[in-house]
């Protein structure tokens, strides 16, 4: 789905909201649009950006910002995070006004009822039934059925479907928090996988157990050793997977 798509289903519902920072990201401004998704009493004009997130998802903020504004060029960069218990897709842009102190401006727009998104009253965490990917102009929103793997990849995960690779700025650990299903099990420190598709379990060339999937353009990958027996147990469980020695 492109974004002109997107905004066109929506059609007159669409809210963007917009906020204007220096270059040392102190707020500026904010149209009413973002007013109202800040917390009430954050009185947000004038604090620096990283206040108005819990000092625990600070760094990873911060690591946004560095990411997006670190790119060559003045060219918009966009992705999808969430905050506030929503789903926000965000595009930040460099902000060229002589005389003024603004440096950048950040729009966004919220895809939590696109992603069937809701907060877990016994865990606190924000679980969606599909994964946001904002790429190349176009919305994608992927279901569980459709993601065959999930590897880790620095600060994103590297989504494996049998048409295309996707990138997502969330943890294995996150993946894992946000998308509850118990189809998918992590098998190794870097991969996740969906059990759905999975083939077979066994022994690599060099005495390692790796898991290969029922599509051929998906890789097989490695299981952690002391992960082997719980892998075997969850993948036998389902009737489909051939386990061998």
């Amino acid at each position: 789905m492109s974004l002109e798509q997107y905004l066109g289903d929506q059609g007159n519902s669409i809210d963007i909201g917009l906020v204007l920072l220096s270059q040392d990201w102190q707020v500026l401004g904010m149209n009413e649009h973002a007013l109202r998704i800040a917390e009430p009493g954050m009185a947000p004009v004038g604090q620096n950006l990283f206040q108005m997130h819990p000092a625990r998802s600070r760094e990873k903020v911060r690591g946004i910002l560095d990411a997006l504004s670190g790119l060559q060029g003045a060219k918009p960069r966009s992705m999808v995070i969430d905050f506030l218990g929503k789903v926000l897709m965000i595009t930040l842009s460099r902000l060229f006004v002589p005389g003024s102190p603004m440096a950048w401006a950040v729009s966004f727009m919220d895809l939590s009822e696109q992603t069937g998104a809701r907060t877990n009253p016994t865990s606190g965490h924000l679980e969606l039934k599909k994964m946001p990917i904002y790429e190349n102009g176009a919305f994608h929103f992927l279901s569980a059925d459709q993601v065959h793997l999930i590897e880790a990849d620095g600060n994103y995960c590297r989504i494996h479907t049998p048409q295309k690779k996707f990138y997502l700025l969330m943890s294995l650990k996150a993946v894992l928090q946000r998308f509850p299903t118990p189809d998918f099990l992590r098998v190794h420190k870097s991969f996740v996988v969906n059990l759905r598709h999975v083939k077979a379990i066994g022994p690599a060339g060099d005495s390692r157990m790796v898991v290969s999937f029922s599509e051929p353009s998906i890789p097989a990958v490695p299981v952690s050793r002391r992960l082997v027996p719980a892998v075997k147990k969850a993948l036998c469980s389902g009737g489909t997977v051939h386990p061998f020695d």
